[in-house]
């Protein structure tokens, strides 16, 4: 019972607070089958939430037995069906009580049941895969092996993919890999375990580097970031790919980062006069505090129609707005300030955000409830009060998103007319980097042998 509830609340959260939860390749994931699903782990709390919900089964969870110290978590999470992990990290000494942790996960696969294991056995917050370790091997093969082969065992790599990470209401995808069926490793299982084991592991890489955005160096990032908000829609649009399409996305992102890694590699020259150009005009973009879609030519203009139309809607609408914000801002306000003070790594920041979240929201709206029936002593207006609580805060994001895109238009008019020069040297500037990029496309692609778009 305990289990159910926390799991549905735990979904209720991650829906609330990310904006899309997308799953790829679901028909990977067999109904009746012991599977091991081995996934990055790149938003600590998160991501077991976000599996379990996508995969539509009924998992146990590995996780660093540090989480189990406390003896009230401790009994807490066994009744989630978590079971702990002995990091060398966290106590050498404790290295010897894997084995109770192997023997469960192998009476859990016996049972034909699943669990998930992240195999880099850390959470960084970064797009970086981390080395793989070879838990989930180990305990998959031995299973097979106690059984004499006959379970089926399949380890199913799973790669999450954060568009923004610690932001709420960003969008996830969790992408399913093909299942590597262990069945198959027996004969070289039987002859050289550890050679069987390394092989496992090594494909377990292989797959999560392909269906995760990974970097292998951090230095990477801020050029790839950059690219994805300058470059990433003029290269969709010369693909023939659509940004929208989630598969299509990952794509286009898998396929910067290569290029990016290519180009580190064969000529950093290029990328450190790709670093100047990008600084000076991020530079400028951000004294002038405007985004770089002002100056796409791509984007549409907004007329003088639609600029009323904008500007009715948030007069029209300011007091539900009103309504809205007097509701809901404290709770919405105290997981960032809560995680600003409080939390210190990268990869905590969002659960921490969706935890204290939740837990304040279920404290303060009874609180709110309360005050109302207490004021109005009705009970019809008080479940009609209770009933827009959400959806009204729902609304003030949504009108608070209206407000900042008014307000970067107007802002950029406004800078126009007075800057004009300005605003047209960084146009310039602007198309100087996209035709240095283009360039460097037609390059690499020609370079690693990839077709080239027939119009460019």
């Amino acid at each position: 019972m305990l289990y159910y509830l926390v799991t549905f609340m735990a979904i209720t959260a991650i829906k609330t607070f990310f904006n899309k939860i997308s799953a790829e390749n679901v028909e990977n994931i067999s109904k009746d089958t012991p599977i091991v699903f081995a996934a990055n782990h790149p938003n600590t709390m998160m991501d077991p939430i976000i599996i379990g919900y996508t995969c539509r089964k009924k998992l146990y969870f590995f996780a660093k037995s540090t989480l189990f110290n406390n003896p009230i978590s401790g009994w807490f999470l066994k009744r989630m069906q978590l079971v702990p992990v002995y990091r060398k990290q966290d106590n050498p000494t404790l290295m010897h009580k894997n084995e109770s942790t192997f023997t469960k996960g192998f009476e859990i696969l016996s049972k034909g049941n699943a669990f998930l294991i992240f195999p880099e056995g850390i959470s960084t917050g970064d797009r970086i895969l981390s080395e793989i370790k070879t838990g989930a091997a180990r305990i998959g093969l031995g299973a097979e092996c106690e059984n004499n082969w006959n379970l089926g065992v399949k380890i199913i790599p799973v790669g999450l993919n954060y568009s923004r990470a610690i932001k709420f209401r960003s969008d996830v995808s969790a992408r399913f890999g093909k299942p590597i069926l262990l069945s198959e490793y027996r004969r070289l299982y039987e002859e050289d375990e550890t050679e069987a084991v390394y092989q496992v592991t090594n494909q377990i890489e292989t797959a999560l580097s392909k269906l995760t955005i990974n970097l292998q160096d951090l230095e990477m990032q801020e050029i790839v970031e950059a690219l994805e908000t300058i470059y990433k829609q003029e290269l969709a649009v010369d693909l023939g790919m659509e940004i929208k399409d989630k598969a299509e996305d990952f794509s286009i992102t898998k396929g910067l980062i290569n290029a990016v890694e290519w180009y580190f590699e064969n000529d950093p020259d290029r990328v450190e006069k790709f670093k100047e150009m990008l600084s000076k005009y991020l530079r400028i973009l951000k004294r002038l505090h405007i985004k770089d879609e002002f100056l796409d030519p791509t984007t549409e203009s907004i007329n003088l129609w639609e600029r009323f139309k904008a500007l009715s809607y948030l007069i029209v609408l300011f007091p539900l707005y009103l309504y809205g914000l007097i509701n809901n801002v404290i709770p919405y306000k105290f997981p960032r300030w809560y995680t600003k003070h409080f939390v210190k790594y990268k990869s905590e920041i969002a659960p921490w955000k969706m935890v204290s979240g939740t837990a304040i929201f279920l404290v303060y709206y009874p609180i709110e409830i309360i005050i109302v029936a207490m004021l109005t002593g009705s009970f019809l207006w008080t479940l009609l009060y209770a009933l827009s609580l959400v959806p009204s805060g729902n609304f003030v994001l949504k009108y608070l998103q209206r407000v900042r895109d008014y307000r970067q238009h107007l802002r950029f008019l406004s800078i126009f007319y007075r800057k004009r020069p300005l605003i047209y040297e960084l146009i310039k500037q602007r198309q100087e980097i996209i035709d240095f990029l283009n360039n460097c496309k037609t390059e690499y692609m020609e370079a690693v042998n990839i077709p080239l778009p027939k119009h460019s």
